[in-house]
């Protein structure tokens, strides 16, 4: 009598196909790979704004953890609508900027991903919840959250723009910041302490906009963000932030503060615009706190350091060439 082989688990691919990165070639060779690592996959595409979150409420029973194709974005979609019947969450990082898998050391090679998928090895992440003006329930994210000049530019940037060119299109949108942005400051609170600043940023991870680091620590792990406040709009203090910004050496400035939080309020005389994980979210006053629960996803272990620099960009480059071919 032959022992029977194990069943196969069952994989849920939710896929984004307007992100930047994605192609139908390439996603055809990524669930090869999975396959052949022996997974089930199983692929939905998304086709409105909300549809990710329709698909995980719906999702076959029998699913045994999901795998969140996109960009940071549609990432911290799925996550949301996990948090009520949760189960393991894995990144296909076809996004343009992904920040969270570089933060996370996930795979840009498919074939290495759907190994690491297929080993099912897990950390406990904690997100963050934001409720802006308006807004009935919170909304979830995973990396990061912007108030401000960040916020703005996610609000004006063009979809079209972001899918040709990926993160340069962030950078274009910025350059009609002098001629086009009032910049109005506003009030952030953090845990009881007022701050007043023209652009906060929350983050849980250290990387920002890509490979580049902007926080010394993450707090994946654990509630609470680490949290930079721009407190006026000084040209100097901004170059030099940024020349530290690439440098990755600090650099102390009363214009800037570094601090470290768990509640976080923004509010002002005037609407403010605000952002998370690349997706507009609306306009201030809003709160920013730890989501209630962890979610489990499917990563390197921690003692890894995040995929950044150089080794990004040419990972990047590869994955340009081989849309091309």
């Amino acid at each position: 009598m032959t022992a029977s082989s194990p069943t196969p688990r069952k994989a849920l691919l939710i896929v984004n196909p307007t992100a930047g990165h994605y192609s139908e070639k390439r996603l055809t060779g990524f669930v090869q790979h999975l396959e052949r690592a022996g997974l089930t996959v199983q692929v939905t595409k998304t086709r409105y704004q909300g549809h990710a979150a329709d698909i995980v409420q719906n999702r076959p029973p029998e699913t045994d953890f999901i795998i969140a194709g996109g960009g940071d974005g549609t990432i911290a979609e799925i996550a949301h609508a996990m948090m009520e019947n949760p189960c393991p969450l894995s990144l296909w990082p076809v996004g343009s900027a992904n920040v969270l898998a570089l933060e996370l050391n996930i795979p840009f090679s498919d074939a290495h991903n759907a190994t690491l998928i297929a080993s099912g090895q897990t950390r406990t992440l904690w997100p963050g919840w934001l409720t802006t003006e308006g807004q009935t329930s919170p909304t979830l994210f995973l990396q990061m959250a912007g108030i401000g000049l960040d916020g703005w530019v996610v609000q004006q940037l063009s979809s079209t723009l972001k899918k040709r060119i990926g993160r340069l299109a962030y950078a274009l949108t910025a350059l009609r910041l002098p001629f086009a942005y009032p910049f109005p400051a506003f009030e952030t609170c953090v845990d009881g302490r007022t701050y007043h600043s023209c652009l906060t940023i929350m983050s849980k991870g250290r990387l920002y906009g890509g490979p580049f680091r902007l926080f010394p620590h993450n707090h994946h792990e654990e509630p609470g963000f680490s949290i930079f406040m721009l407190h006026r709009l000084n040209p100097l203090a901004l170059l030099r932030q940024l020349l530290a910004f690439c440098c990755r050496k600090p650099c102390p400035d009363p214009a800037v503060s570094y601090i470290k939080g768990q509640t976080i309020t923004c509010s002002g005389n005037k609407p403010v615009p605000v952002q998370s994980d690349g997706d507009f979210r609306g306009m201030t006053p809003c709160c920013i706190a730890s989501a209630p629960t962890p979610l489990q996803i499917i990563c390197p272990t921690r003692n890894q350091p995040p995929s950044e620099g150089r080794s990004f960009f040419r990972r990047y480059s590869l994955n340009i060439e081989k849309r091309r071919c």
